[in-house]
């Protein structure tokens, strides 16, 4: 699966990375119900995302195998069903906790990602978290393209944007959220002996 990638696709929302994220869009796309091969490949096209049948087919054969989906007969197609969800990315993870915490997580949210990624964030990565109201500050261009780099080196496609660092900082409650966001990916809040509570503010 890992040799699967699309040269010609184009992806002009948001940083995406063809060999990690497309098994996510995947099962996203196909949803509780399931699609066919060729209902997957039309939704697909509509984000910019366009594969070989073959090529798909073979991935979907492949998901099968792994148990993350199942295989259905509907004459005269195939339907591929997720069996499980998978589990929330950085950034949805960062975006659940930091809403517990707050009433408006949008520079918190952006905080504790430039911590946890050491680098400014992009604009497109605060929208996968959630964020809707951007209140950093703009990096200067020759940060944004060092952090493009770095990011390309890892295969992701970066479209045209600005890179944010935090405004204000966020450090007395930085500990709390990564402990928990920690613990949930974990599950392993039961072993905590205290918990503070989380209140929105």
């Amino acid at each position: 699966m890992s040799s699967i990638k699309n040269e010609h696709a184009v992806y002009t929302n948001h940083m995406f990375n063809p060999e990690k994220d497309f098994n996510r869009k995947v099962i996203e796309i196909l949803g509780k119900d399931g699609k066919s091969i060729s209902s997957l490949a039309k939704d697909l096209e509509t984000i910019g995302i366009k594969h070989h049948r073959l090529i798909l087919t073979g991935y979907l054969r492949a998901l099968t195998d792994m148990n993350i989906l199942r295989e259905r007969e509907v004459p005269p197609s195939k339907i591929y069903i997720p069996i499980r969800s998978l589990p929330d990315s950085l950034y949805q993870s960062v975006e659940k906790t930091c809403k517990k915490y707050q009433a408006d997580p949008n520079e918190t949210t952006l905080y504790v990602l430039y911590k946890i990624l050491k680098r400014p964030i992009f604009d497109s990565e605060l929208k996968l978290a959630g964020v809707t109201r951007i209140t950093g500050r703009p990096v200067d261009e020759a940060t944004t393209l060092e952090c493009k780099k770095v990011l390309r080196r890892s295969g992701n496609i970066i479209p045209g944007e600005i890179a944010y660092a935090p405004a204000i900082d966020h450090s007395e409650i930085y500990t709390d959220i990564l402990t928990d966001i920690v613990l949930d990916l974990k599950d392993s809040k039961h072993l905590v002996m205290e918990t503070k509570q989380t209140k929105l503010i």
